[in-house]
C-alpha cells in the first residue's frame, strides 16, 4: 500500500477552520471561527415560494443534463453587476472555491509563482500548495497591498497571477483604497500579470462608496470570483468567474472535465429572487442586522480588553481581525480559549510559511448578539489564563 495517493493527496491537510467548526459542533462552545452566515436569517420563505414557480413554469427538462457555463438567466443578471460585461463572460460554478480551483487547473504548472497579500485566504494557500505553485507574499496594509514590494516581485519574478481580496479582506477585513487599485492595475498590465479578484463579501458594505473594481481598471487582464455563499444560502453552491470570452471558455472545459454541470435549480432560485427583487431585500436585512452585530462585538472587545489589543472596525464583510500584544503566539491562545468554550482562527493559518503570529481573526456574523457579548469574556478570560502561564 506504499505510495497508493498522489502526491498532492499526501501534503494535503483538512482545512484549520474546518477542523474547528467540527470541534465546536460536538460541544457547546461559542465559535467566531468560520465565515458563516446568519442561519436565521436564510430567506426560507421566499426560496420556497421561488421552487413553487420554478415547478410550476418548468417540465421535466428541468432534471436534464445542461450547459457547463449555467442558466442564461442568472448570467445575464450577474454580468449586470460588472463593468461593460456580458453574459458570455459569465461561467457559473459550485460555489467560489470551484472557481478558484478551475483558475489554478488553467493556470498553474508545478513551480509556478503566484503571488498572494501576506495574510490571505487560508483556503486559496491550500489550493495554491495543491497545484505545487511557488507562493510569494506581498505585504498588507489597511489601504491594500505594498505596491512597491508588488513591483518588485512582478520585476524580479515570472508571475502567472496574482490573488487578491480587495473589498473586505479576508482574514483582516481591510478595503483597498482606490488609489491602491489603481496602481496594482497599472502595475499588472506593465509586467503581464493576471489578476484573480476574489469578491465574496463586498455586497456586505455596511457603510461607504463602492470601490473601483478590477472589471473596470484592467477588465482582460482580470478575473473576478462571486458567490451567493454569503449573501443567500451556502448550501445552494453557486458562485461564479467573470472573465474575458476566451478566459471563460478555457475554465469551461476545465469545468466540464470536473463536474460536467452545477445544478440549475439553485441557479433558477437565484436568478428568480433576484429579479422580484427579493434578494436585494434579503441582502439590505443583512447588512442592517451583521452591522448591529459587528458593533456589539467591537463594544464587547472594547469593554473586556481596554487598550490591550488592536483592531480597525471593519466597515463590511464578516470578521474582525485582533492584533494581540507582540509576544502572544494565538495558536497557543486558541489552547486556552477552547478550554473555556470560545473558539477563533488564529493567524497562522493565514501565512503560507504558518508563521508564529499575535493576530486573530473573529466571526461576528454566525453568532447571537448574546453569544458575541458571552464569547468575549470568555475570551478575555482564556487570555488572562495564557499570560498567568507564561
Amino acid at each position: 500500500m506504499k505510495n497508493l495517493f498522489a502526491r498532492r493527496a499526501e501534503k494535503q491537510n483538512r482545512s484549520f477552520t474546518r477542523e474547528i467548526l467540527d470541534m465546536t459542533k460536538r460541544s457547546l462552545a461559542i465559535s467566531f471561527a468560520g465565515g458563516l452566515p446568519d442561519e436565521s436569517l436564510f430567506p426560507r420563505d421566499e426560496i420556497r415560494q421561488e421552487f413553487e414557480n420554478i415547478f410550476q413554469n418548468h417540465d421535466n427538462s428541468l432534471f436534464q443534463y445542461s450547459s457547463a457555463k449555467g442558466i442564461e438567466a442568472l448570467r445575464e443578471e450577474i454580468a449586470k453587476t460588472y463593468h461593460k460585461t456580458t453574459k458570455d463572460e459569465i461561467l457559473l460554478t459550485s460555489g467560489s472555491q470551484q472557481g478558484l480551483d478551475l483558475v489554478c487547473k488553467t493556470f498553474i504548472d508545478s513551480g509556478d509563482v503566484v503571488v498572494v497579500e501576506s495574510p490571505s485566504y487560508l483556503v486559496a494557500l491550500n489550493i495554491f500548495k495543491m497545484f505545487e505553485a511557488d507562493i510569494v507574499e506581498v505585504k498588507l496594509n489597511k489601504k491594500g497591498v505594498d505596491t512597491k514590494e508588488l513591483e518588485r516581485v512582478f520585476k524580479q519574478r515570472r508571475v502567472k497571477f496574482f490573488y487578491t481580496i480587495p473589498t473586505f479582506h479576508n482574514p483582516t477585513s481591510w478595503c483597498w483604497s482606490d488609489w491602491t487599485r489603481e496602481e496594482v492595475s497599472r502595475l499588472a498590465k506593465k509586467y503581464g500579470v493576471i489578476l484573480i479578484e476574489d469578491n465574496p463579501y463586498e455586497a456586505l458594505r455596511f457603510e461607504g462608496e463602492k470601490p473601483l473594481g478590477f472589471d473596470r481598471l484592467l477588465p482582460a487582464q482580470t478575473v473576478s470570483l462571486g458567490t451567493f455563499s454569503k449573501t443567500l444560502v451556502p448550501d445552494f453552491r453557486v458562485g461564479w468567474i467573470r472573465g474575458d470570452k476566451d478566459m471563460v471558455e478555457r475554465f469551461q472545459t476545465m469545468k466540464e472535465n470536473s463536474d460536467l454541470q452545477s445544478s440549475k435549480i439553485p441557479q433558477l432560485l437565484c436568478a428568480g429572487l433576484i429579479k422580484s427583487g427579493k434578494y436585494a431585500l434579503h441582502v439590505e436585512l443583512l447588512k442592517k442586522e451583521y452591522r448591529q452585530k459587528r458593533d456589539v462585538m467591537i463594544e464587547s472587545l472594547r469593554e473586556y480588553f481596554k487598550d490591550t489589543i488592536e483592531f480597525e472596525t471593519p466597515k463590511g464583510g464578516m470578521f474582525i481581525w485582533v492584533k494581540f500584544p507582540h509576544f502572544v503566539d494565538t495558536m497557543e491562545l486558541f489552547e486556552f480559549a477552547i478550554r473555556e468554550d470560545v473558539a477563533f482562527v488564529p493567524s497562522k493559518v493565514f501565512f503560507s510559511d504558518e508563521r508564529k503570529s499575535s493576530f486573530a481573526r473573529l466571526n461576528f456574523t454566525n453568532s447571537t448578539t448574546f453569544e458575541i457579548k458571552e464569547g468575549i469574556r470568555r475570551l478575555k478570560n482564556g487570555y488572562e489564563k495564557y499570560i498567568d502561564d507564561r
